[in-house]
């Protein structure tokens, strides 16, 4: 066997590096895997606060919908004359969009540019608007039709209606199309 002292020393330091890796290694592997665990648990806390405040999101468009549904479902009554529209003046419906159109505006955030591009569609086919400064909206629905079927009419009533209404298949689409953009922002299956 050779003695020779240059191969005694590289089969030393041989033995030495080995244990420096097994030691780094024993060090590494407990210090990788806190690091992967603090990154999975900050990756884990965005997502629960994302569903968090989606939850939240939710919740408010529901508080929203619950006050203003009723009045758009009356104005949409009043509109397409059924349900109880025939015990409604021209005058709550004018009042309704009022409302609605208060609370749609001030909770616009809350909502997606769609959801409120589409009630703003179903506003317009309901109602002709800026028909000058200070005048009401217009209830675009046939005047004749609401004449006719109210046991109290009043005839100052007739100036709450434009000229030229828009049908009650239009009316019905729009609103339709609201209802189910309000099922997207819900995140209600439509079937």
């Amino acid at each position: 066997m050779a003695t020779d002292p240059i191969l005694i020393k590289l089969a030393e330091s041989s033995k030495d590096w080995t244990d420096y890796l097994a030691l780094t290694a024993n060090l590494l592997g407990p210090i990788i895997t806190a690091i992967l665990g603090i990154w999975i648990l900050r990756i884990t806390k965005k997502i629960e606060h994302s569903q968090w405040r989606n939850q939240k999101l939710i919740e408010k468009r529901i508080a929203v919908w619950d006050e203003v549904a009723p009045k758009i479902n009356d104005i949409f009554c009043y509109c397409t004359r059924v349900g109880n529209w025939k015990n409604q003046s021209p005058k709550d419906v004018i009042g309704w969009k009022r409302e609605v159109d208060k609370n749609i505006h001030t909770y616009r955030p809350y909502f997606s540019p769609a959801f409120f591009n589409r009630f703003m569609e179903l506003m317009d086919v309901c109602f002709a608007t800026y028909q000058g400064h200070g005048v009401d909206a217009k209830i675009k629905t046939p005047l004749s039709e609401h004449e006719s079927a109210h046991n109290n009419w009043e005839q100052e009533w007739g100036n709450y209606f434009y000229e030229t209404p828009s049908s009650t298949k239009e009316i019905r689409a729009k609103y339709l199309a609201f209802q189910q953009q309000l099922s997207a922002e819900l995140n209600v299956e439509q079937k």
